[in-house]
């Protein structure tokens, strides 16, 4: 009995899990640096394991606001460095990404969708999801008003077709930026 015990009490005990949430800090730590938020980017997009190299390339790209075709050799080594010292390790750190230094590989975690809701990069072609959102709002209460004012074509319509007119407003933005974000 005594060497059952010995031995229970000699095992190495088991390696603990990865958090199954990023905690807050670790969140607004992360998304705090701009050059994080371009590898979450990437990534998200990207859903693939990716080699240092090529992320190196599309941070630096974005970083300098050119083609990862005109990405210079200085730009590339400068965010190569700072991702494979520190950027990487902390974000593989909290769980956001599995990064494999010695292979120069990094992996998307599962912990990479937590920042889909904390994270609203708008492309510079694009507009925020708020503000269309917002104008929508605005034009229905804007179409209410007018049906309550008697406006003449408005008033015309009932409420009901009114309500479904608001109605499939929101839904047709709502399904082009869902299919669009796929």
């Amino acid at each position: 009995m005594n060497s059952v015990l010995e031995s229970a009490v000699s095992q190495d005990p088991p390696a603990p899990e990865r958090e199954q949430t990023v905690a807050r800090e670790d969140l607004y730590d992360l998304l705090g640096n701009c050059r994080r938020r371009y590898v979450i980017d990437y990534l998200r997009e990207h859903q693939e394991p990716t080699s240092l190299d090529t992320l190196a390339c599309h941070v630096a790209a974005r970083e300098n606001n050119t083609s990862v075709a005109e990405v210079t050799t200085a730009e590339r080594k400068r965010v190569y460095t700072s991702l494979q010292q520190t950027h990487l390790p902390r974000m593989d750190e909290v769980g956001v990404v599995e990064f494999d230094k010695e292979r120069g590989l990094i992996t998307p975690a599962d912990q990479l969708a937590a920042f889909s809701l904390h994270l609203d990069v708008v492309s510079a072609n694009s507009v925020p999801q708020s503000v269309i959102y917002l104008a929508l709002s605005g034009l229905s209460v804007a179409l209410l008003l007018g049906f309550v004012a008697e406006v003449p074509l408005l008033s015309s319509l009932s409420p009901f077709w009114l309500g479904g007119v608001v109605l499939l407003l929101f839904t047709s933005v709502a399904t082009i930026q869902h299919v669009r974000d796929r």
